[in-house]
């Protein structure tokens, strides 16, 4: 039996498109979220105590270092655990400084090298925190089969 011509390619553009789907549409998606999020005006932005805005950086830009590194960390599998990270790193930064020139230009925000630096900060400490998880649960699950094996 042979195969039909045109059925690898077929079956890489399902894989491409499942594998996008899977692991980049929710960073995409996440990254749509932070500029809606950013075009509020300044003025319809809630109070509350200093440097709020600096915990807001934080827990949003975590979040994307998360879903960076799952989606970087899944898809360029093979390319070494250093490399993820700092790619995930720097597409992070990326996007923190798009979001900052991006604010330049919505009435009542500015853009702060300071809140550039939580973002970047958050996104290294998200993937540096997973990438430590990771390593760690390798280990133990390592020596957990050790310990089994000498049994």
């Amino acid at each position: 039996m042979t195969r039909a011509p045109g059925g690898a390619a077929g079956a890489r553009e399902r894989s491409f498109a499942s594998t996008f789907l899977r692991y980049w549409l929710p960073a995409v998606v996440y990254v749509a979220l932070i500029f809606s999020v950013s075009s509020i005006h300044g003025a319809d932005l809630p109070g509350g105590f200093p440097n709020l805005d600096k915990i807001a950086h934080l827990l949003e830009y975590s979040l994307l270092g998360l879903l960076l590194g799952r989606a970087i960390r899944y898809t360029l599998a093979g390319r070494g655990q250093a490399a993820a990270v700092v790619s995930t790193i720097l597409l992070g930064a990326a996007i923190g400084v798009a979001d900052e020139l991006y604010q330049r230009h919505v009435q009542g925000r500015s853009s702060d090298i300071r809140d550039w630096m939580v973002d970047v900060a958050a996104v290294a400490a998200a993937v540096l925190l997973t990438q430590w998880v990771s390593t760690r649960s390798l280990r133990s699950r390592a020596a957990r089969a050790a310990r089994e094996g000498n049994r």
